[in-house]
């Protein structure tokens, strides 16, 4: 009944709790691409795909381990979608929301964190101390790179929200009024504002990450 809805994920129809639907919807319609004849779509995607992978593989040339690059560029797509469904009227905004994003870093990052320690104890201890760090401000140079490692996540998180939410209420806050040429000209604008910044936030979260666990 309310566009500001869109954010509240306790909003009910006939008392059931449906608004994270719409984040499980998107993994049904994924799998639609795979079936479809080659067409401009395909072509977008097979490129953006092609471009993404090769700058994975380059962080993980560099440190020369294997590439777990399927897994970044199938988050990127998920994120992108629900970045994308989020733009239509009156569609919960699951991709908004801190529960959303944290969920999709969390477990990366303790994944890697932990994968470190059992694997590589030695060379993530010594991670923490920069190279040439004079030896007196070696117990201050743990500690900051100790905190910058445990809020990595919720850097990815909060970076993923907030670009989101922004122009999202932006967007509901510009009603029609006697402008009303000027207001359509701003919305128009803004869409396409938001449609660039749910394709560059969906690639900022999945490179970071893969950066992250290629250090």
């Amino acid at each position: 009944m309310n566009l500001f809805n869109i954010f509240d994920p306790s909003t009910t129809i006939f008392n059931l709790e449906m608004n994270w639907i719409s984040t499980f919807l998107i993994i049904l319609l994924m799998p639609n691409f795979l079936w479809m004849m080659p067409n401009r779509m395909n072509w977008i995607l097979f490129k953006i795909f092609n471009s993404m992978n090769n700058e994975i593989l380059m962080l993980y040339k560099i440190k020369k381990t294997k590439s777990p690059a399927f897994l970044f560029i199938a988050l990127f797509m998920f994120i992108l979608l629900n970045n994308f469904f989020s733009l239509f009227p009156y569609i919960f905004s699951s991709s908004s929301h801190m529960i959303f994003s944290i969920t999709l870093a969390l477990p990366f990052w303790l994944f890697y964190i932990i994968l470190s320690i059992c694997k590589n104890t030695k060379n993530m201890v010594a991670h923490l101390i920069p190279l040439n760090t004079p030896i007196y401000l070696a117990p201050l140079m743990t500690i900051i790179e100790t905190m910058s490692i445990i809020i990595r996540p919720f850097s990815l998180s909060i970076r993923l929200t907030a670009n989101l939410i922004a122009g999202h209420l932006l967007m509901t806050l510009l009603n029609f009024n006697s402008m009303m040429i000027i207001i359509i000209l701003i919305q128009m604008f803004m869409m396409i504002f938001e449609l660039c910044v749910a394709l560059i936030q969906s690639y900022v979260f999945s490179i970071l990450s893969s950066l992250y666990s290629s250090e």
